[in-house]
């Protein structure tokens, strides 16, 4: 199932799955090599996740947002990172400020080799580790959650060499931010980061 899960996740990333393209069984099958019943719970498990929608007599597709829910989204997503950026003890101990040190050092390489998996990967792990550091496993897990809810939104930016390099630079920000311990900065700098993503999904989508 994980194999399928980030199969369709990757053919987002590089634009072959556009949102409210249908999801065809029969379709994902052959494209995937995978038996019935792995699709089948890949899909339910995405649904779940907010990242495929099945509504009645439709079938399922790639979420869709149209201009008031990126809005909402946003804006929640935004108080989540302000929440957790408010939370989080500073100065950071050296040991966790290292691994998310080391977390945006990988995700820069994985850049650099164009892998698009690890690119979106080590992305996510960055993610969980910095804003794990507010020690609220509530809020985390709500971050996470609307990190998986806004993959559709955001991951046209995955692709995109610009987006990917600006996205690299605020990592590097981010993490000298928490060396500092400069609490208004990692704000500005948490809320900020999801600004290209969103461009980009507002460019493509909502002004044609």
């Amino acid at each position: 199932m994980q194999a399928v899960i980030e199969a369709i996740e990757m053919d987002v990333i590089r634009g072959r799955i556009l949102p409210r393209n249908r999801l065809i069984e029969d379709h994902l099958m052959e494209d995937y090599a995978a038996k019935r019943h792995v699709v089948r719970a890949a899909l339910a498990q995405l649904q779940r996740l907010g990242v495929v929608v099945k509504p009645p007599h439709l079938g399922a597709h790639i979420r869709r947002f149209d201009a008031q829910s990126l809005r909402d989204l946003y804006h929640l997503r935004a108080v989540l990172h302000r929440a957790a950026v408010a939370s989080m003890p500073l100065p950071v101990a050296p040991d966790r400020l290292m691994q998310v040190r080391h977390a945006a050092q990988a995700h820069a390489m994985a850049a650099a080799t164009g892998d698009l998996v690890a690119i979106h990967r080590s992305n996510m792990l960055f993610h969980r580790l910095f804003y794990g550091l507010c020690d609220n496993a509530y809020l985390a897990e709500s971050i996470r959650l609307h990190d998986w809810l806004s993959f559709p939104a955001r991951a046209y930016a995955i692709a995109e060499p610009q987006a990917l390099e600006q996205a690299c630079a605020e990592h590097a920000a981010m993490v000298a931010a928490l060396a500092a311990g400069d609490q208004g900065q990692l704000e500005r700098l948490a809320v900020a980061h999801m600004g290209r993503a969103r461009a980009i999904y507002e460019q493509r989508y909502l002004r044609a």
